[in-house]
């Protein structure tokens, strides 16, 4: 697929975090900001815009392993992944980079492990988009979401690694029969996890003004539905509600209907450059 060029574009964003009803730790982690900057292993409810001309990266994670070692696995996907895409030059993307960072991360999070008694068998789930000024990539591994509206038609862009998720993306479970499904939460890839081999997928994606991006952790999806995703995300596309609200609303939305886990959410929107 040619580069798209994406020098004339920012991203708005916005994300927050939950611990849900049921949980008493949470084991989410997510980070969005620019290339430039260093990114926090956990990151507070907050707001932003990023210029593509200097790299952005949004990324939702959730940790396995109970206790504290989700939570430090989860931190380690975001850091590690982000840090290691920073070093590549400004201005274009890479599959082959977006990979070989995958790739190290999980080596990362399966070294820390190993030094660490408690931690032994950690790992995390890792959804992430890298937008440059020529071309875009999505990043996945495990059961978090990328979803994307375009024109008013919601798409969930990234490959669910688990062996329920498959059969719902294929269309032989419907998604009520899959929310409800008992291997639901069983994944078949992730981070760490003590297992020195991945296959992560990594794709290019396009990047047009008006889109609007929705990462979440699987708390979100437990509970919320994608029609009522596609209406919060038609929101936002239509200026009539402002994206840290629609964030609220999907947290809010979440733990009203499910609240079994924690809950991570980055809703964002592609724009133009002032004056352009």
């Amino acid at each position: 697929m040619p580069k798209q060029d994406h020098s004339a574009l920012q991203i708005e964003f916005a994300g927050a975090s939950d611990v849900g009803l049921l949980r008493s730790n949470n084991e989410d982690a997510w980070w969005a900001g620019s290339m430039g900057d260093e990114a926090a292993g956990w990151q507070d409810a907050s707001m932003g815009i990023v210029d593509l001309k200097d790299g952005a990266w949004l990324g939702v994670c959730d940790g396995l392993g109970g206790a504290n070692a989700g939570e430090v696995a989860s931190r380690l996907a975001v850091t590690e992944t982000h840090a290691a895409l920073a070093k590549v030059d400004r201005g274009n993307t890479s599959l082959g980079r977006a990979h070989e960072a995958l790739v190290n991360t999980n080596h990362a999070i399966n070294a820390a492990a190993n030094r660490n008694m408690a931690w032994l068998g950690m790992g995390s789930t890792i959804s992430f988009l890298w937008a440059e000024a020529q071309g875009a990539v999505l990043g996945q591994v495990g059961d978090s979401r990328v979803y994307r509206l375009r024109d008013k038609r919601l798409k969930e862009l990234s490959p669910d690694h688990s062996p329920v998720g498959r059969l719902r993306q294929s269309g032989r479970l419907s998604e009520a029969e899959a929310r409800v499904h008992p291997s639901r939460h069983v994944i078949d890839q992730c981070l760490g996890g003590d297992d020195p081999g991945l296959m992560p997928d990594c794709l290019p994606i396009d990047l047009n003004v008006g889109d609007v991006y929705v990462l979440c952790s699987d708390g979100m999806t437990d509970g919320v539905c994608d029609a009522e995703v596609r209406g919060m995300m038609c929101e936002v596309a239509d200026n009539l509600r402002v994206i840290p609200e629609i964030v609220r609303l999907l947290i809010k939305s979440a733990n009203r209907l499910s609240g079994r886990d924690n809950v991570t959410v980055i809703v964002a929107r592609v724009i133009e450059r002032p004056g352009e």
